[in-house]
């Protein structure tokens, strides 16, 4: 049955660690069955948030609302309904994958053959099974990634909290995490991510939040968010002399549509409606002025590009 009224509500939240505001007014609301998004540089304060999901952290102000009750006035029901996949990881590496997931069990009073039960249908769910008798220790990356996740789904939590699940995993391994992700999500259970891989979640989440240096920039599917910023192309250009402003210059005599310019290490980074024909008049200026192109390429607004679009203007700003 879906959950009447709003899922999960973020309100007005604020965290401060001394005099450094870490979580800024956040506003978010996270609906339920869903796979949300939260994607930031380090130190944007996607962790904190997390964190105070949970209720690791008290808010200084603001509230975080879970079908409408007050998470900080219910923290036994954030426990039982909430699972958390840490990035440090919470499972035991002196104890087996099957000893892991007993004891964590027993931490939500499963015994018997309920846990029995509950630990085997994981451990066939995270392609574990075979390695029940293995310490942890001993297991590969990605398999102490499934791990820590089955561990976090053992009291059958309603929302699964996931903290850069994919980091330093090899494209094969990233890919079989997603599409447990997926069939996590498939039953039933609201899943929250971050990640620092854009392609990751613009393919994988229903819904997304920008945040930076603790404030929300912007928020909405990846398809919305496309499309408020997507209207133009984006060329990506490097110049052997990299004398980038009077080479702009000429492209604008030349009537090229350019909506606006960033200046990203050795390259420039060129915002127009129609990629197609600047990259005509690129390669026209470049030869009239013996500009040699190291490389030159134009791409749609993926939601890589607008997070750093949106970045760097909040950095410039």
């Amino acid at each position: 049955m879906v959950p009447l009224g709003g899922f999960i509500e973020i309100k007005n939240l604020t965290k401060n660690f001394g005099k450094k505001t870490v979580l800024d007014k956040i506003d978010l609301d996270i609906p339920y069955n869903k796979i949300f998004g939260l994607i930031g540089e380090n130190g944007s304060g996607k962790t904190t948030l997390l964190n105070t999901l949970v209720g690791f952290y008290k808010p200084n102000r603001g509230t975080v609302l879970f079908q409408s009750l007050d998470i900080f006035k219910d923290m036994r029901g954030v426990e039982t309904r909430f699972g958390f996949a840490t990035q440090a990881g919470s499972f035991y590496p002196n104890l087996s994958v099957d000893e892991n997931l007993r004891y964590f069990g027993r931490l939500y009073n499963l015994k018997g053959r309920a846990l029995k039960e509950r630990i085997n249908k994981l451990l066939e769910l995270v392609e574990l099974d075979y390695a029940r008798k293995t310490l942890g220790k001993e297991l590969s990356t990605g398999m102490k990634r499934r791990l820590d996740i089955a561990c976090a789904l053992i009291h059958k939590p309603v929302v699964l909290i996931l903290d850069e699940p994919t980091e330093d995993l090899d494209p094969m391994l990233r890919k079989e995490l997603l599409n447990l992700i997926r069939r996590i999500n498939e039953s039933g259970v609201t899943i929250i991510i971050t990640s620092h891989l854009l392609e990751e979640v613009e393919e994988l989440c229903d819904e997304v939040a920008i945040l930076h240096r603790g404030r929300l920039l912007e928020k909405g599917t990846p398809e919305k968010i496309e499309k408020k910023y997507g209207k133009n192309e984006v060329v990506h250009l490097e110049l052997e002399s990299r004398n980038y402003q009077a080479f702009v210059k000429e492209l604008i005599k030349k009537r090229a549509k350019i909506e606006d310019v960033d200046y990203e290490g050795k390259k420039i980074l060129l915002y127009t409606p129609k990629g197609d024909k600047l990259l005509n008049t690129i390669m026209k200026v470049a030869k009239a002025k013996k500009e040699k192109i190291i490389y030159v390429s134009a791409d749609k607004m993926s939601l890589n590009i607008i997070f750093e679009m949106i970045v760097r203007g909040e950095r410039n700003a």
